[in-house]
């Protein structure tokens, strides 16, 4: 069994997210575009990152029992 990405480092580029949400790149994408998960941009022409944390905290508010 491979160590979870939060084990690894806090700050995740776009696809390593993705994959940690089990989403695709693209649904990422339009989560971030849609203000829904933040980012973290340190320059004009840098890598989205994502913080685990908030990652996690997506999770948690979409979570439901049914």
């Amino acid at each position: 069994m491979t160590p979870s990405p939060k084990a690894d480092r806090r700050l995740l580029r776009l696809k390593p997210a993705a994959e940690y949400l089990s989403l695709s790149v693209w649904t990422l994408r339009r989560l971030v575009q849609q203000s829904e998960i933040p980012i973290i941009k340190y320059g004009d022409n840098t890598p989205w990152l994502i913080d685990v944390r908030d990652l996690d905290t997506w999770i948690q508010r979409h979570k439901e029992n049914i």
